[in-house]
């Protein structure tokens, strides 16, 4: 009996899958020059560049945020470096990461002859997550600039839980999982635009395409894509509501310990047309004894209604600089 002839391969379902993905792109291709709005989108996913230089590493994307990890663990060895001798840390939730531009902040402070780290997260983040890696790396820094906008009292997002549950190797893990997606999917919408983002993922709609870069050099985020806007908004009132006992507490527990560092406090509140929640920055002074310098830079706008757009960032951070100089130029305590 002759030996069975092997069964010839089975082509058809990657034929098949083959050609539903042309037809896929094709389609996409025509729906995206057709419709004004699909062209739209389109052009904010392909406009999602990684900054041209060595300087930047993922901060976070759509898929998720990493710089919460690189930062406790200390994964980065020149950011970290760098985060250890900076003279001035500003720390705070997005809208502080947004209106921090270092195209102002590194010449100002070049002349002064300081640096100056932005300890600043996403997810809304308080006072509990920063305070923790100051403690954990024994940060001493002459300056900490707090943006007080829900600040103090805010406790853990349910991402800075996850960090501090997190080993330096998951830590590391996430990272190189989440580095490698980004490539690929920035390598993929060269050939076509994201149909999730663009037609919405399914039963959560659309989500927007952000990405996230920061900086090593001084921890600046460069935000992409990102908008001018037209829609202007009057900053709010400097006092809000009252101190609750939690923001009292947990205010005092946070300049007792920069005190004990020899670091002194400053005050703030990047401008913004909707407050986290909680008392204004002129209740903080008043019971820290602390400085607050808050700027009035006329016209601001925000594409969001939460975060300052580029020009008004970039306005914003040049009168606050120069409103901020004599604060750091003050004697400092013995480090």
């Amino acid at each position: 009996m002759p030996p069975a002839r092997p069964h010839p391969p089975v082509l058809w379902p990657a034929a098949v899958f083959a050609a539903t993905l042309a037809a896929l792109l094709v389609a996409t291709v025509a729906a995206v020059d057709g419709v004004p709005r699909l062209r739209e989108a389109a052009a904010g996913l392909l406009a999602a560049e990684q900054p041209g230089d060595r300087d930047h590493y993922l901060a976070g994307d759509i898929g998720g945020q990493v710089d919460h990890h690189v930062l406790f663990f200390g994964l980065d060895p020149d950011a970290h470096a760098r985060l250890r001798t900076a003279d001035v840390l500003f720390v705070g939730n997005s809208r502080l990461m947004f209106a921090l531009r270092p195209a102002v902040l590194r010449p100002a402070f070049g002349a002064l002859g300081q640096s100056y780290y932005a300890l600043g997260f996403g997810f809304r983040e308080a006072d509990r997550f920063p305070l923790a890696i100051i403690r954990r790396f024994d940060l001493r820094p002459r300056v900490v600039v707090v943006n007080a906008d829900g600040f103090f009292g805010g406790g853990l997002s349910a991402w800075a839980e996850v960090v501090n549950r997190d080993t330096a190797f998951a830590a590391r893990k996430l990272r190189w999982e989440a580095e490698t997606a980004h490539d690929v999917r920035r390598a993929v919408h060269i050939v076509a635009p994201n149909w999730l983002a663009l037609f919405g993922r399914p039963g959560l709609g659309h989500a927007r395409e952000l990405n996230m870069y920061r900086s090593r050099f001084d921890g600046t985020w460069q935000v992409s894509p990102w908008t001018e806007s037209d829609s202007a908004f009057t900053p709010l009132p400097l006092d809000g509501p009252p101190l609750s006992r939690g923001e009292i507490a947990a205010a005092r527990a946070f300049k007792a310990e920069m005190d004990a560092r020899g670091t002194r406090i400053v005050l703030t509140r990047v401008p913004t047309p909707a407050p986290h929640g909680g008392a204004g920055p002129a209740r903080f002074a008043e019971l820290l004894q602390a400085p607050l310098v808050v700027v009035d830079a006329p016209g601001l706008t925000s594409g969001d209604h939460s975060h300052l757009d580029p020009a008004s960032a970039h306005d914003w951070s040049r009168a606050f600089v120069a409103a901020l100089a004599p604060h750091l130029t003050a004697p400092a305590a013995p480090r």
